[in-house]
C-alpha cells in the first residue's frame, strides 16, 4: 500500500486533519488505526469539557495577539505556534458548527464564554461534558460519509520508517491475522495523543495508550516532554472531577484497610477553609505548585492519603461534619447563592448547579445518590510532547505531529486549549504538504524491517509480564510529585525492562504496547532528571530532592527543554510574533491556501 499522506489516529485531531488535506486537494490518503472508537476525543470529558479560543461574544476586544500571548504565559512556550493556534482558532471554531457542533449563542448570534484554568478572558465554550466526543463523530461523519477518505482499521503501528532522517511510511501489525505489513507514504501525519501509558493513575480512557515511544525511536525530538497537568479525577470510571464536582462541596475522605474513615482535610484546616479550598478546585483544577499553600494542597493531602495505603473517596450523600453555609468565604458562598445551590446536601447542590454531572456517573455504572466516588490525582494532560515547526512537522522530515502527541505548549495552558489544538494543526499540515514538491518512495523500502520484525517474532514467548506496579510507582514519583533518588531507581528498572533478551507479553501486540511504554516512560525519566536541577519546581509538578521541595529557577521559563537522542538541551523561547503585515504586499502573493 502506497499513500500520498497517511494520518495516525481517529479522534478530533486525526479526523480534522484527513478533512484539511481533502479540502487541500489531496485525496490519495488515509486513516490508520488500531480500532476506530479508541482514544481519548472520543471517551473523555469533565463537568463541561472546554474548547478555548477567541472570544467571540460580540462585545469583547479581544484579538488573536492577546489570545496568543496569554497562551504563552505559563512561560516555555513557543511564540510563533501560540499565534498560530490564536489566529486559525476562529476558523476552526466556525467549521465545527458548520459540521454541527452546537456550541450555544445568544439571541444575536454571539457566543458566550466562561472561564477556564489559567484564564480570565472567558473565552471558554462548551456542549456539556463530552464536546470532543461530539466533535469527533461529526469530524468522522464528514472524512468517512462525504470525502469518502479510506480507513485501514486494525493496525496497530509498530515502527515509522525513516531513511537518511527522512520518513517513508510506516510498519504495523495487523492485531487480526497478527501479520506485519508496511505502509508506503510520502508523508506521515501522527494524532495519537498523549502517553497516557506511562502512568498507573490516569484520567486518559482505557483505550488511550498513544505511540510516543516508536516517535521516539524513529528519531523524533521531545519538547517540554516534562510539563503535564495532574488533577483529581474518579478511577472506577475516569473522569476530572473538577468544576462543579467540587463547587458542590461533597464530603472528602479516606478509608484504610480496616474499613476506618478519616475526614483528612480537617486535620489541616479549620472547616469553612478546607471546603473553600475543595471549591477552588473546582475553577483550578489541575495540580499548580504556585497554589500549594491553597487549593492544590488538597491534591497533596489526597495523594498522602493514597501513598499511605488509603483509598481516597468523594461523598455527595452527606455533608462534612459541621458543615456550616455560614463558615464559607464570599467567593463560595455567592456562587452557591447565584445558582440557587444552598441546598442540605452535595448531591442536592449538585443537581441544581449542573444534573448532566451526576446522569453521566450513572451512564456509567455509577450512582453519586447511593455510592462513594473513588478518586486519585491522575494524568491528565501533556503540554509538551513531540517538537513541532510551524508546519507541525517533527525533526524527522515528512513526519507529522498535531493534537497532544505535539509539544506546542508550555508550563501551564488554559483548559480548552487542546481542542483548539486538534483543529489548527491540520490546516500547517495541509498547506505544507500541498505545496511541497513530490518525493518516489522505492517499492523495496521497509522489506528488511519486516523481515527482522518477522524473525522476532518467531522468538516472541506468551508469559504473564505485567507493568502495573512500574507505572503506579511512576505516578507516585514522577507525577505530580517527583522524587529524584526514587526516578533514578525507576529509570534502572526500565532500562533492565528494555535490555531483556526476551520478547515475552500476553500476545504479540501487548509486547508493542509495553515496549512502546518503556520507551516514552524512559524518555520521560531522562527528560525530569536532565532538567531538574535548571528548573526547579513549576507548573504542574514539584521536584522533591532528599526530601526537600526545590524552589523555581527564576529564569527556567525562558527556555523550551528538548530531548534528543537521549540528552537534554534548551532553547530560547521565541517571542509571540509582532508584525502588522501590509495588504496589498500579502495579496500580490497570494498562493491560494486553504
Amino acid at each position: 500500500m502506497s499513500y500520498k499522506a497517511i494520518v495516525i489516529g481517529t479522534g478530533a485531531a486525526g479526523y480534522s486533519t484527513a478533512d484539511w488535506l481533502f479540502k487541500a486537494g489531496i485525496t490519495d490518503i488515509a486513516i490508520i488505526t488500531e480500532g476506530q472508537y479508541m482514544g481519548t476525543s472520543r471517551n473523555t470529558g469533565s463537568d463541561k469539557q472546554t474548547y478555548y479560543k477567541l472570544s467571540l461574544n460580540g462585545q469583547s476586544d479581544d484579538c488573536a495577539y492577546k489570545l496568543a500571548q496569554d497562551i504563552a504565559s505559563g512561560g516555555a512556550c513557543d511564540g510563533e505556534l501560540a499565534y498560530i493556534e490564536a489566529v486559525n482558532s476562529v476558523r476552526c471554531f466556525y467549521r465545527l458548527i458548520e459540521y454541527g457542533v452546537g456550541f450555544p449563542t445568544d439571541e444575536y448570534g454571539g457566543y458566550a464564554g466562561y472561564k477556564t484554568d489559567h484564564d480570565e478572558a472567558c473565552r471558554a465554550t462548551s456542549i456539556g461534558p463530552l464536546t470532543s466526543k461530539v466533535m469527533t463523530e461529526k469530524l468522522e461523519a464528514v472524512v468517512l460519509d462525504r470525502n469518502k477518505t479510506s480507513m485501514l482499521d486494525h493496525k496497530q503501528v509498530v515502527e515509522i520508517l525513516v531513511d537518511e532522517n527522512v520518513c517513508k511510511g510506516v510498519i504495523v501489525l495487523d492485531t487480526l491475522s497478527n501479520k506485519f505489513e508496511k505502509i508506503l507514504a510520502e508523508n506521515v501525519i501522527v494524532a495519537t495523543g498523549a502517553p497516557a501509558c506511562v502512568y498507573g493513575k490516569r484520567v486518559y480512557p482505557i483505550s488511550q495508550h498513544g505511540m510516543t515511544g516508536v516517535l521516539i525511536n524513529s528519531g523524533c525530538d521531545m519538547a517540554n516532554y516534562t510539563e503535564w497537568q495532574y488533577g483529581m479525577a474518579s478511577t472506577k470510571f475516569r473522569w476530572n472531577v473538577s468544576g462543579s464536582y467540587m463547587q458542590a462541596l461533597p464530603r472528602v475522605l479516606s478509608i484504610d484497610e480496616d474499613g476506618v474513615e478519616r475526614e483528612f482535610l480537617s486535620e489541616y484546616y479549620a472547616h469553612g477553609n478546607s471546603l473553600d479550598r475543595v471549591f477552588l478546585k473546582g475553577y483550578q483544577w489541575p495540580f499548580d505548585v504556585n497554589k500549594i499553600n491553597g487549593s492544590s494542597r488538597v491534591d497533596i493531602l489526597v495523594n498522602n492519603e493514597i501513598e499511605k495505603g488509603r483509598k481516597v473517596y468523594l461523598d455527595y450523600r452527606q455533608n462534612s461534619k459541621g458543615y456550616d453555609f455560614k463558615l464559607l468565604n464570599e467567593e463560595t458562598s455567592q456562587y452557591l447563592k447565584k445558582c440557587g445551590a444552598n441546598l442540605k446536601t452535595p448531591i442536592e447542590r449538585l443537581a441544581k448547579i449542573n444534573s448532566k454531572a451526576i446522569q453521566l456517573y450513572k451512564d456509567n455504572g455509577i450512582d453519586l445518590y447511593t455510592e462513594l466516588l473513588e478518586i486519585a490525582v491522575c494524568a491528565q494532560h501533556c503540554n509538551g510532547g513531540v517538537k513541532v515547526d510551524t508546519n507541525y512537522m517533527t525533526t524527522v522530515q515528512g513526519l507529522y505531529a498535531v493534537g497532544e502527541v505535539a509539544g506546542v505548549f508550555g508550563v501551564t495552558r488554559q483548559g480548552g486549549t487542546a481542542l483548539n489544538s486538534t483543529q489548527v494543526g491540520g490546516i500547517r499540515v495541509a498547506g505544507h504538504i500541498s505545496k511541497k514538491k513530490a518525493i518516489s518512495t522505492d517499492e523495496k523500502c521497509g522489506d528488511i524491517e519486516i523481515a527482522t520484525l518477522a524473525k522476532k517474532a518467531e522468538n516472541f514467548r506468551v508469559s504473564n509480564v505485567f507493568y502495573q506496579d512500574f507505572i503506579d510507582r511512576m505516578s507516585l514519583y514522577a507525577g505530580f510529585n517527583r522524587d529524584r533518588e526514587k526516578m533514578q531507581l525507576l529509570l534502572a528498572e526500565v532500562e533492565e525492562y528494555l535490555n531483556a533478551d526476551e520478547n515475552i507479553g500476553l500476545s504479540l501486540s501487548q509486547y508493542y504496547y509495553d515496549r512502546d511504554m518503556l520507551v516514552a516512560a524512559k524518555g520521560l525519566l531522562i527528560a525530569i532528571l536532565g532538567t531538574m536541577c535548571f528548573v526547579g519546581s513549576r507548573g504542574g509538578a514539584m521536584y522533591i530532592e532528599k526530601g526537600n521541595i526545590v524552589g523555581e529557577r527564576a529564569s527556567s521559563r525562558k527556555n523550551v527543554s528538548i530531548l534528543r537522542d537521549g540528552k537534554i538541551h534548551f532553547e530560547k523561547v521565541k517571542d509571540v510574533p509582532k508584525k502588522v503585515s501590509w495588504f496589498e504586499d500579502l495579496l500580490s502573493k497570494q498562493s491560494g491556501d486553504i
